[in-house]
C-alpha cells in the first residue's frame, strides 16, 4: 500500500518512501485543482456555452471567477508540473520527457494535417479542444510506451 508505514532498511529507502509519498500527494493536489477549475467552469456558466465543444461565444462566467479559473489552469498546466519535475527521479524524468515530446510532436503534426483534411472537405474545422485532445491523448500514449519500454 502506498501510505502503509514501513520501517526503512536504510537512508536510501527512507528517502524513496518519502519521495513516493510526496509524489502521491502532488498527484492528488493536481487532480483537485483540475476538478475545481472544470467544475467551476461548468457550474457557474451563465450562458449556453461549452468549454469543450468550442462554442466559447456563448460561455459566460463572472469576471472574478474567470480570472480565478485562468490562474488555476495556469498553475495546473505550468507551475504544478514544473514543481513535479523536482519530485521525479531520473527514470521518471525520462518517462516525462518521452511523453511531453510525444504530445508536442502530435500537436505539431496533427494541426496542419487536420487543417489540410478540412480544406479538402474530409473533416470539420480544427478547434481548440480537438488540438488539446490530440496532445493529451498522445502524451498519455507516449507515457505508457515509455513506462513499459524504457
Amino acid at each position: 500500500m502506498i501510505f502503509a508505514s514501513k520501517t526503512p532498511l536504510g537512508p536510501g529507502e527512507a528517502r524513496s518512501i518519502k519521495r513516493r509519498r510526496r509524489y502521491v500527494i502532488y498527484l492528488a493536489f493536481s487532480s483537485v485543482v483540475g476538478m475545481i477549475a472544470g467544475f467551476a467552469a461548468g457550474y457557474f456558466d451563465h450562458g449556453d456555452g461549452n468549454l469543450l465543444a468550442g462554442d466559447w461565444d456563448l460561455l459566460r462566467l463572472p469576471p472574478a471567477l474567470s480570472v480565478l479559473i485562468a490562474i488555476m489552469l495556469l498553475a495546473g498546466f505550468l507551475a504544478i508540473p514544473l514543481y513535479g519535475f523536482r519530485l521525479a527521479d531520473d527514470y521518471q524524468r525520462e518517462h516525462g520527457l518521452v511523453s511531453y515530446a510525444g504530445g508536442f510532436l502530435a500537436v505539431m503534426a496533427g494541426f496542419p494535417t487536420w487543417t489540410a483534411l478540412h480544406a479538402g472537405g474530409f473533416v470539420p474545422p480544427p478547434h481548440a479542444f480537438g488540438i488539446f485532445a490530440i496532445g493529451f491523448v498522445s502524451m498519455s500514449l507516449s507515457y505508457l510506451y515509455a513506462r513499459w519500454r524504457l
